[in-house]
């Protein structure tokens, strides 16, 4: 079985148990009054916000998470050097990372911290920096840095082109870390069936197939809308045999900021939490609009272990 994460991590994940992550760090740090970028979200905000970053994940572990996940999202180079920041990738990188390794240190029990990559490129970035090669020069630049800062794991986030999800996947493992892959889709416009974020739109049926070859450790549902995450799980399932998690947005995004609204109360989300792990989900967060609270009740509402598998060693 390729490893998910920390043996202790692995350790639990194959006695049935049930592992809580984080909640939303960008949209966390925008709430409580971040600045945003124009072009590169929250990735810069690792520069100035770092004390607030740190103390962001000590509040999610507080609230009971496992696993905290390192504000990298946006934070490769397609991200960075566009909107200005191409002197500070490494950097920006490296502190997001150690931030969050201060927070673990800070715990008084066992907690991972994951690095995070995705292809979220600058909003005003050139043709060049979705080309695949040059993409994956990005991602290994990124894999690299999160190793070195500390990282515990690699997240591949929001993957939904499997050019770039196999160049994500083999940066990652260069490291030596175990990786999870992270899918994601919406409904189609028409309202059938599921497709990218990206516009236009286009199938996402090839990234969720190829799920059981890339090589993950885990394979998450990730920054979809809680409305679709049973839906995607099902997509999901005949590709994937390994554990498997999620972490679902509410709200929406319009560039530079995520939109609060309709936000999915805590109480709802556990309900909907109780669904998926009914269904074999083993892994338990929240993405963009979910917070503290919300990582608190899903710890404080959620069984323990997946159906039939307590006690279990």
């Amino acid at each position: 079985m390729t490893s998910a994460g920390p043996r202790w991590l692995d350790q639990r994940l194959a006695a049935g148990e049930i592992v809580i992550i984080d909640g939303g760090v960008g949209t966390e740090l925008e709430a409580r009054g971040a600045v945003m970028d124009e072009g590169a979200w929250c990735g810069p905000a690792n520069l100035e916000a770092g004390e607030l970053l740190s103390q962001i994940h000590s509040d999610y572990i507080a609230a009971g998470a496992d696993v905290v996940i390192a504000n990298t999202f946006a934070a490769g180079r397609q991200a960075l050097e566009p909107s200005g920041f191409g002197k500070q990738v490494v950097e920006i990188n490296r502190r997001a990372v150690e931030y969050a390794v201060q927070a673990r240190d800070r715990a008084e029990r066992e907690v991972a911290v994951a690095g995070a990559i995705s292809h979220f490129i600058a909003h005003d970035a050139g043709a060049e920096w979705r080309q695949p090669e040059r993409l994956a020069a990005c991602f290994r630049e990124q894999a690299e840095t999160q190793a070195e800062a500390g990282a515990d794991l690699i997240a591949l986030e929001m993957m939904q082109r499997l050019e770039y999800a196999e160049a994500a996947m083999a940066a990652a493992q260069t490291t030596g870390l175990p990786v999870w892959l992270g899918l994601c889709a919406r409904r189609a416009p028409e309202g059938t069936g599921f497709v990218s974020f990206a516009e236009p739109p286009y199938a996402i049926e090839p990234m969720f197939a190829a799920a059981d070859r890339l090589g993950a450790g885990l394979v998450t549902v990730m920054h979809s809308d809680v409305d679709v995450t049973a839906a995607l799980l099902d997509l999901l399932q005949p590709h994937w045999s390994g554990p498997t998690g999620v972490y679902p947005e509410s709200g929406y995004f319009e560039m530079p900021h995520w939109q609060f609204i309709d936000i999915i109360s805590p109480a709802d989300l556990a309900v909907e939490a109780e669904r998926w792990i009914a269904a074999g989900c083993q892994v338990i967060g929240g993405c963009c609009g979910i917070g503290v609270a919300h990582i608190a009740k899903l710890k404080q509402a959620l069984p323990s272990h997946l159906p039939g598998r307590q006690g279990e060693s």
